[in-house]
């Protein structure tokens, strides 16, 4: 009955703690991708949830494929990690999002380092008992964990590192829990951790330098009288991978014979003995200077020692020496981690760290140790300050906060030795101007702080009260906190969805635009994006499958800004694009019978040039603008058919069907092409080109309309969007004389078109300054209608 009541008991501070510190991390929740690992990692995770791939296509812009195939369905490259898992099991976390109303996609998936983090706290606790430290001893470890080290600082990003940490833990859980037991229960603890070590393997490889520490710990307690040489092997164990530390910290550069053989085996040392100095003695980016309770591991170590717990020891020690030698030497340049809160690497051994504290902390609570706990005390409230500076802002904010000789770079020097540099010593003076990047004060939500510090005290209260009183009245309340923090969770995501700038959630045009094309896209559509301005927002708001969004690179011929002119100026549409980009563009019109454009520039921008836009409307056929019940300037959503490519604008074709029509006076149709033939079913589109010259220079800027027509009442069936020539991207009054132009249109038929012979009928205005009346220029021709101004191309199409 005992122990049933203590696995009760456990289950239920269990729930507590993953409940506190889910509390404490929903208060600095950021919800924003900060590395461009983070952000193809989300992408994957958008991609496997809807199409079942890895391609990368709303990240394209970021790591252009090099290679585009002509077999390849879509343009795009594949996500380039090999350990997936993080990704699979967060796809669940999108669909949720996707399935209830109001959640934003960034907001839900990045949730996921906040429970798993919250869990990892859990299991210290859970660990710490089954070695049977008390209560009160598990607790004070396992809430210093999440409050005081890397844990809190990572719990708000998408990096892979917490999950490894979770299932090395895991994997120490189950080893644990089979001591003891009988040989059966011995096998199954092993086998659990197998898996544990597996799916470590599979969220990020480099914990197989893990391995060797969870055998150690796998290992049966032995005789000591019958094995009298274990220690011995024990202290050889341990001091071989240490001594190896010190070498590569101290001795810089290594004898050349080590080189050459570690060279030889193709591991490049060229950063290892500056990267396991900054792990170990940085007092910037070491692992104890982020997270200074680590410290308390030392003595935490040498008196699990003297208690006789030599393997755990080993343990302890193996993996602290494999995780930092493993990617001092292995990583390369990479070893500080890119855009991260350092060391990013080596926080999956952070908790068995934390795990070496216990018997501080068991010592602490003994009397007369009130210098320990000042001691405990205050390296837990610097911790807590770091985490804190951490998850104020984001990571990219320490490197633009840098003086311009750090060139941008995290891992400058003097960022790792010099305290005035030291990320928690900078970024606070950003606060003035930044604020917090906190997802519920840049969306001005405070009753999101309100209930979560209300969550969090309530949590905090009920956890001390059971451990003062296990079978007191807060033991009934724990299992209402853990399930009050999902209602409580999902409420304030709710009351964010359509608030957070950083995401553009704001822009109504914007959310109107996802609705239309949720209602009106195709399984094989496509929208594309000129560059990254609105990926977030697509990233967060987008649910559907169809149409897909493919966000190109930055046209360099589309300036940013009106103050930032554009990277090349060329009338050659080749030179609008990178290469990458333009065959991308290219690719997809070849495969696709429609695109969809967002645009975040409209004709109002003279600036502007509108890359992605022009080449579309020289080289395929536009349907036109959609009209958003938002009126936006900065948000305009573009269909383009693609079932044929039109006419080069630079070859000398002269068109398949001449005409004599002749608008002003001045303006000549001088002959026409319906690239997919004049027979259509109800329901297509219709292409046309139209080939325009003028014989003189014209004042004014003429719009043209066109109709497909019933010859039998006069009336049209369908309309073509009225426009300027090219889109509006060639206006008359620019034209030259006798230089022929092309211009491409398309329509889509009814529905119910009844079947039939049609007219194409054409017509040009434009608006007068002063009354604002439509004046239609005169028509001369052989077919002509409304009073001789609107042209009737000489072709019929036909509706099957």
């Amino acid at each position: 009955m005992t122990n049933v009541t203590d696995h009760n008991l456990r289950f239920r501070i269990f729930m507590l703690l993953v409940a506190l510190m889910v509390g404490v991390y929903m208060l600095t929740y950021r919800a924003l991708i900060q590395a461009g690992d983070t952000r193809r990692a989300f992408d994957a995770v958008t991609s496997y949830a809807r199409y079942g791939d890895w391609l990368m296509d709303e990240t394209n812009w970021l790591k252009l494929p090099f290679r585009i195939q002509e077999s390849d369905a879509l343009p795009l490259g594949e996500y380039n990690v090999a350990e997936r898992l993080n990704i699979r099991l967060a796809s669940p976390l999108l669909r949720f999002a996707e399935a209830l109303p109001r959640l934003g996609n960034i907001h839900t998936v990045w949730l996921f380092n906040i429970i798993i983090t919250s869990l990892n706290v859990g299991f210290i606790y859970l660990i710490l008992r089954s070695m049977s430290f008390s209560q009160l001893v598990a607790v004070t470890v396992a809430a210093s964990a999440g409050l005081g080290t890397n844990f809190w600082a990572y719990s708000q990003t998408f990096f892979r590192e917490p999950l490894a940490a979770f299932f090395i833990l895991a994997t120490l859980l189950a080893l644990q829990l089979g001591h003891g037991l009988s040989a059966g229960g011995r096998a199954v603890s092993i086998i659990f951790a197998a898996i544990g070590m597996f799916l470590a393997f599979e969220t990020k490889s480099s914990t197989i330098f893990a391995l060797p520490a969870a055998i150690v710990f796998a290992l049966p307690k032995w005789n000591r009288h019958r094995m009298r040489n274990a220690d011995a092997a024990l202290i050889g164990l341990v001091a071989l991978p240490l001594l190896g530390l010190c070498v590569l910290m101290f001795v810089d550069p290594l004898p050349a014979v080590l080189q050459n053989l570690l060279t030889g085996i193709g591991i490049h040392i060229e950063y290892a003995s500056a990267a396991t100095r900054a792990y170990i003695l940085s007092p910037g980016a070491s692992i104890w200077a982020t997270s200074p309770l680590a410290l308390l591991a030392v003595p935490g170590v040498i008196m699990f020692w003297k208690r006789g717990r030599q393997r755990l020891v080993a343990t302890i020690c193996l993996l602290f020496a494999g995780y930092i030698m493993g990617h001092a030497l292995l990583t390369g340049r990479h070893w500080f981690g890119g855009l991260s809160w350092p060391p990013r690497f080596l926080l999956p051994m952070l908790p068995v760290l934390m795990l070496a504290t216990a018997p501080v902390a068991e010592e602490m609570f003994r009397a007369r140790r009130k210098r320990l706990r000042l001691v405990w005390i205050a390296l837990l409230c610097y911790g807590i300050w770091i985490q804190f500076v951490g998850a104020s802002l984001s990571l990219n904010r320490y490197s633009q906060s840098l003086p311009p000789e750090a060139k941008g770079y995290a891992e400058w020097e003097p960022s790792l030795t010099q305290p005035r540099y030291f990320r928690w010593f900078v970024l606070p003076g950003r606060w003035r101007d930044l604020g917090f990047e906190f997802l519920w004060t840049r969306a001005k939500l405070p009753l999101w702080g309100l209930s979560f510090i209300a969550y969090t005290v309530l949590t905090g209260v009920a956890l001390a009260g059971i451990l003062r009183q296990p079978s007191g009245r807060w033991r009934h309340l724990a299992p209402l906190l853990a399930l009050l923090c999902t209602p409580v969770v999902l409420i304030n995501l709710m009351s964010a969805y359509d608030k957070d700038p950083r995401t553009q959630s704001g822009q109504s045009a914007l959310h109107e635009a996802l609705a239309y094309l949720a209602s009106n896209a195709r399984a094989d559509d496509v929208l594309l994006l000129a560059g990254p301005d609105y990926g977030d927002f697509i990233l967060n708001h987008m649910d559907a499958a169809m149409p897909r969004p493919i966000i190109l690179d930055r046209p360099l011929a589309q300036a940013a800004s009106p103050k930032q002119p554009a990277l090349i100026v060329s009338v050659n549409p080749n030179d609008w694009f990178d290469v990458q980009s333009l065959r991308t563009a290219q690719h997809l019109a070849g495969r696709l019978d429609r695109i969809w454009a967002l645009s975040n520039t409209s004709p109002f921008m003279r600036w502007s040039h509108r890359s992605l836009e022009r080449y579309l409307a020289q080289h395929y056929y536009p349907l036109g603008e959609v009209e958003l019940p938002e009126s936006d300037e900065t948000v305009r959503l573009l269909a383009y058919s693609t079932r044929s490519a039109a006419p080069n604008p630079m070859s000398a074709y002269a068109g398949d069907d001449a005409t004599d029509l002749q608008y002003g006076g001045q303006i000549r149709l001088l002959s026409l092409v319906l690239p997919n033939g004049s027979r259509h079913q109800p329901g297509e589109t219709v292409e046309l080109s139209l080939l325009w010259q003028t014989d003189a220079p014209l004042k004014h800027d003429y719009t043209v309309a066109w109709f497909i027509v019933d010859p039998n009442t006069n009336l049209p069936i369908a309309q073509g969007q009225d426009s300027g020539p090219q889109a509006g991207f060639a206006p008359t009054s620019t034209w030259k004389p006798r230089w022929p132009l092309w211009d491409n249109r398309a329509l889509r038929l009814p529905e119910n078109a009844a079947p039939g012979e049609y007219q194409i009928w054409v017509l040009m205005y434009r608006f007068d300054g002063g009354s604002g009346d439509i004046l239609r220029l005169p028509v001369r021709g052989a077919m002509v209608r409304e009073d001789g101004t609107v042209g009737v191309l000489p072709v019929s199409l036909t509706v099957e």
